[in-house]
Parts: structure tokens; C-alpha cells; sequence
């Protein structure tokens, strides 16, 4: 009998062991459930949209076809990832540099957002503004109060794909960008298909992006030759008592030598596609965000 009383001893110890041992982790599992702020969440996201090369050709072609006032002309928007924020820049559609600014996020408590400090290129601070969550969608707005330079925005909107830039002033209209994709493409002269054994020249690693850009190459013949990707957000129908659809479309266009651009056709497909193509016999076009060559095969 006396030989359990060491026993008893040791299982007693254990058991307070464990006992202090599920206080402790209890006491550890209360402190990593620590809830962030809403604008310390969005911050993440935001870091993560923000970069990209954007472009309002979109709505510069519908303000002229639809004969708007003040329409917008065409602007390039371009935001890189830096050790300290962003780099921006904004530009003609013939890289001419309109202005160049500097982004940094920090979370706000005080007005429970996310703060984005601007500077222009030499270091001058701008107005800055805030950032909130939309549905599906972030917003930001300066302060109406704030002077210090009106190439601040007033107003800021970001989705997945599009970014609006409302400037300082009463009057002006909000910038309206769509994020490109980039595209590689080739050209064949004539167009084969069907397997046919028939010779032809390849014009290849030919980039663009689909927001209205386009690509150019001389043929054996001296034509000047060019493709263009336009990612078709429509504004508006084009008759009544239908519903337009958006496209990806790609054009085959040619420069003349009196200085005109002629369109000889184009081929449409759905927006989000990541390749399109264009057979008009004499020539054959192929545009794709990932080559045949390393795509993974399926089925």
C-alpha cells in the first residue's frame, strides 16, 4: 500500500502541470486573436491594385463620337511599385510626359482610412487624400480646403478594372482609365489555314496592349502595316432597343503614303479573352497574352 503514495504524488504533479501548461496556451490563444482595422485590410489591397498602365482611349473615342462638351482627350496613366510607394506617371499617347508624381500609403486612425501622401517629381508635398471601401470598388477624396497644387487629385475611384481620376476644379470631368493587358502578336503573309503547304513570310514579336494601342511592321514589299487591340467598354448602345456587348477587338490597318491610315477589317470576341486572331487570306493575325509555346497543355 505504501509503495502508491509516490504514484498518487507524481500523478497529482502532473495533473497541475497540465493544468498551469492549458492556462498558459489559453492565455496565448486570447492574444493572437487580434482583430485588425477595416483601412489596415484595405491598405493590403489597395498595394496590390494600384499598379498597372491604364488608359481612357475608351472614353476619349465615345467623348468624340458622341460629340460631348469638354470632351477628354487621350491620356496613358502609369503606376510602379517603389521601395517607398508608387511611381506615376501620366502621359500623351506619344509618351510625352504630362506629369510625375509620388504615392505612399499609410493607415489613418484618426479618420479610419487609408491616407496617400502625394509629391510631385521634385519632392514637393501635394494634397493628399483618403481612401475607402465601396462596394467593389475604392474611393478616395482630398480636402476641399487643401491648396498645395492642383495636379492633386480631387477624387479617386479604383475597381478591377478601372481606375478615375477626378482633378481639382468645379468643371472638370473625371479621367476615365481602363487597366490594359499586354499582348504579343504575330503576322503571316499570305494567310495560310487549313494546313495548307504554302509559303509564307511571319512578322512576329509584335507587342501592344489592348487599350487602343497599336504595332507596326514593313512587309517584304514595303508596306507599312500595323495591328491594333481595343478592349471595347461600351457607354452606350449603337441602336436603339438593344444591349451592346463589350468586345475585344483586333483591326488590320495599313499607313499610306499620302499620310492616311486605311482600316482593311477586324475581328471581335469576348472582352475578358486572352487571344484573338484575324484571317483575311493575304494576311493572318494572332494576338495572345501567353504564347503556344509555354502554355499548359489540356484536353
Amino acid at each position: 500500500m505504501t509503495g502508491q503514495y509516490p504514484l498518487s504524488t507524481l500523478n497529482s504533479a502532473l495533473l497541475f502541470l497540465i493544468g498551469l501548461l492549458s492556462l498558459t496556451y489559453a492565455g496565448q490563444s486570447v492574444a493572437q486573436g487580434q482583430d485588425t482595422t477595416p483601412w489596415s485590410r484595405d491598405l493590403q489591397v489597395i498595394e496590390v491594385m494600384l499598379p498597372g498602365f491604364y488608359s481612357n482611349a475608351n472614353q476619349a473615342y465615345f467623348d468624340g463620337r458622341r460629340k460631348v462638351h469638354n470632351p477628354q482627350s487621350r491620356h496613358n496613366l502609369l503606376i510602379e511599385t517603389t521601395d517607398n510607394g508608387f511611381d506615376v506617371t501620366l502621359s500623351a499617347p506619344d509618351g510625352t510626359v504630362i506629369s510625375n508624381q509620388r504615392w505612399s500609403l499609410a493607415e489613418d486612425d484618426q479618420r479610419e482610412a487609408v491616407r496617400m501622401d502625394i509629391s510631385d517629381a521634385g519632392g514637393t508635398p501635394l494634397c493628399p487624400v483618403w481612401w475607402t471601401r465601396d462596394a467593389a470598388q475604392f474611393s478616395a477624396q482630398g480636402d476641399t480646403k487643401c491648396t498645395e497644387g492642383i495636379d492633386s487629385p480631387a477624387g479617386l475611384a479604383l475597381g478591377e478594372q478601372q481606375f478615375w481620376w477626378t482633378p481639382r476644379g468645379a468643371s472638370e470631368a473625371a479621367v476615365k482609365l481602363h487597366r490594359a493587358r499586354q499582348f504579343t502578336c504575330y503576322a503571316d503573309i499570305p494567310g495560310v489555314g487549313g494546313g495548307r503547304n504554302i509559303p509564307y513570310t511571319r512578322y512576329e514579336n509584335l507587342s501592344l496592349h489592348d487599350q487602343g494601342a497599336e504595332t507596326w511592321f514593313v512587309d517584304k514589299d514595303g508596306r507599312n502595316l500595323g495591328l491594333r487591340l481595343f478592349n471595347v467598354d461600351w457607354p452606350i448602345n449603337n441602336y436603339d432597343g438593344y444591349f451592346t456587348r463589350d468586345s475585344l477587338v483586333i483591326y488590320v490597318i495599313e499607313k499610306l503614303d499620302d499620310g492616311r491610315t486605311k482600316e482593311h477589317g477586324y475581328a471581335f470576341t469576348l472582352p475578358e479573352a486572352n487571344r484573338i486572331g484575324i484571317n483575311l487570306k493575304w494576311l493572318l493575325a494572332s494576338c495572345f497574352m501567353i504564347s503556344g509555346k509555354v502554355d499548359t497543355p489540356t484536353m
